[in-house]
């Protein structure tokens, strides 16, 4: 058959490489090509000039702009379509200072030749960026390069330019352009000639700046010399008219026989009824999209229902809200985005008419639509779900606002904390005073009272009060020495000791006090002596006089309890502060003195013995 049976001789290595990258740069992500790159050898030097510009537009696209940059200064040669997309990704990061830069090293280059596409990448990018050029400069550069490097500006560039003189103001060498591009329509030497955007472009300007009949003026020079607007146009027109108050010119628009508006054409008439307070015309209009079948947006629904709210016709209101439920309106993707602001009316009546579940439904596909956040949309629908008792959706959203950046004010929080003690949630209104705290926002002292109050109520928030009372001492906040006391009673009934012990150090350290003969009844009842024992030296060296009776209660108790040395030290203790003329009643030293001799304590029951008759001494003095 002709065929030698030989086996095909092997790929080029540089032909297998760059094969290899094309195929991967096909792909959005870039990491699969750059992880081959590191395996090739030397891959400046192996691969093919064609393959590297590949990998610099592809790093451009990227927004790789310091790497595809890096590697156009290491190619043997970037060729214009590399330069251009490096260039466009530089302006569009508004790196204007690294685009000239490499504008300039470009041109530097005797292999240099920037084309038509470089001219209108560096137009459109200047006059987008800030801080923008002037009309001068870009005037400047307009001829520059095609006369430098001969080349023909096209539409595009010329559109660009008009578009950035437009941005700049600078309306009458704009219109010098423009007419320019018409003259060249019977010179046969340009290819440039204006366009719809052009056309557009100019109308835009002239209704910027408020001339309404020099906008319609070009618009019927550009219908006779054959150039069909769009809807751009036509919204343009309409949208400028109605922010001149020309309302004559837009019926005339509206009269047109090519004209057929759109979605953005009613509402542009809706927002200019509204802006005047013409309510009911703005309805008309509403309602005749729905005549001419033209699709109702988030937008059109937003206007009306905010225009009756501030009319007061909150009845009618509620039906198109409603309606946006029912048809989801607000989940169709398109159009603007919905301002949340402009339903707080909406939300505010809801709220005070028991309808804060509603409320809640509109809030919720508004935030799903990304809807530009608003404090006061969350503050109503907070308070609304408080006032019907619905405590955890307030809070919810008082942690969607946190989510968000957005502080809930005092008023909020308090709100929810409230409710949450009203049902008996006290670890929730714990958790939410915690986040008004972190909130930067001080509650008032009651406040605090009243939540520590309820965490001591309710069985198994011992620790969540103890970190409430911590919290106040380190705020500086008054203390109540009933709940104080309070405290450290549930916190030894809850078995956490040490912290009983740290808060009472604390509380005495920072100048407040608790009921400590109280406490100390208390953990004798609950059989706790040494704990009692140690409150009561606590009191000696905070001077804090206890009285005979307290004394007998903690050492009769050590006593029965089978803790004569601890009996003893207490006593001993008591003997060395000299705090009452009678530390203990006789009856008690002589149980206190048994206990030692059971003991085996004969030296500490001697001594008892020796207090015990200089007791009887004094006792036969008085009498």
């Amino acid at each position: 058959m002709g065929s030698s049976g030989a086996p095909p001789e092997p790929e080029p290595p540089a032909v297998a490489a760059a094969r290899k990258l094309h195929h991967l740069l096909r792909s959005r992500d870039l990491r699969p090509a750059l992880s081959y790159l590191r395996t090739l050898p030397s891959p400046l030097t192996l691969l093919p000039n064609h393959a590297l510009n590949a990998l610099l537009r592809a790093l451009a696209a990227a927004g790789r702009v310091r790497a595809a940059a890096s590697l156009f200064r290491s190619i043997p040669s970037p060729t214009p379509h590399s330069f251009n997309s490096l260039l466009a990704a530089l302006l569009r990061r508004g790196r204007r200072r690294g685009a000239s830069a490499l504008l300039a090293a470009f041109l530097r280059s005797p292999d240099a030749s920037p084309d038509v596409t470089t001219l209108n990448t560096l137009l459109h990018g200047l006059s987008t960026a800030s801080p923008r050029p002037s009309a001068p400069t870009l005037l400047k550069l307009f001829r520059f390069l095609p006369e430098t490097y001969a080349f023909a500006p096209d539409a595009i560039t010329y559109n660009s330019l008009l578009s950035a003189l437009c941005r700049a103001g600078d309306l009458a060498t704009a219109r010098k352009l423009f007419d320019g591009m018409r003259a060249s329509e019977g010179d046969g030497q340009s290819s440039a000639f204006p366009n719809v955007v052009t056309y557009t472009t100019m109308i835009r300007a002239y209704c910027a700046k408020g001339l309404a009949d020099e906008a319609l003026a070009l618009f019927k020079v550009m219908a006779a010399n054959g150039v069909p607007p769009n809807r751009i146009t036509y919204n343009t027109m309409v949208q400028g008219f109605c922010e001149a108050g020309r309302m004559e010119l837009v019926k005339e628009v509206f009269e047109m026989d090519s004209f057929m508006p759109d979605t953005c054409t009613f509402n542009t008439l809706m927002a200019a009824h509204c802006r005047e307070g013409q309510i009911e015309d703005a309805i008309k209009v509403f309602d005749q999209m729905t005549e001419l079948h033209v699709r109702r947006d988030s937008a059109s629904y937003s206007m009306v229902i905010r225009a009756l709210c501030e009319s007061g016709e909150f009845g009618r209101a509620e039906e198109l809200v409603d309606e946006i439920l029912e048809k989801e309106v607000l989940k169709k993707r398109g159009g603007s985005v919905p301002l949340i602001a402009a339903y707080n009316p909406v939300f505010m009546y809801f709220c005070e008419n028991g309808k804060a579940k509603k409320a809640r439904v509109l809030f919720g596909q508004l935030l799903d639509r990304r809807s530009k956040v608003d404090f006061q949309a969350f503050k109503t629908l907070i308070l609304g779900h408080c006032k019907e008792g619905n405590f955890a959706e307030g809070y919810e959203l008082v942690l969607s606002m946190l989510k968000r950046d957005l502080v809930p004010d005092s008023e909020c929080y308090i709100a929810v904390t409230d409710g949450f003690m009203q049902k008996g949630r006290m670890k929730s209104a714990w958790e939410a005073l915690h986040r008004m705290l972190n909130s930067g926002l001080q509650p008032s002292t009651s406040t605090f009272h009243s939540v520590l109050l309820g965490l001591l109520k309710k069985d198994g928030c011992a620790k969540e009060a103890a970190d409430l009372i911590e919290i106040m001492l380190e705020r500086k906040i008054r203390q109540n020495v009933d709940l104080s006391t309070n405290m450290i009673d549930v916190l030894f009934k809850s078995d956490l000791n040490d912290r009983a012990y740290k808060i009472t150090k604390r509380l005495y350290d920072n100048g407040y006090y608790i009921k400590m003969e109280k406490v100390i009844a208390t953990l004798c009842e609950d059989k706790k002596f040494i704990d009692a024992a140690e409150f009561t030296l606590f009191s000696l060296q905070k001077h804090h006089e206890l009285g005979v009776a307290v004394h007998n209660l903690v050492l009769d108790g050590l006593c029965m309890d089978g803790r004569a040395a601890e009996a003893f030290r207490l006593f001993y203790e008591l003997i060395e502060n000299g705090s009452t003329s009678a530390v203990a009643a006789p009856r008690s030293l002589v149980l206190l003195h048994h206990a030692l001799k059971e003991a085996g304590k004969m030296k500490e029951a001697d001594f008892v013995g020796k207090q015990m008759r200089r007791a009887t001494a004094r006792i036969r003095q008085r009498s």
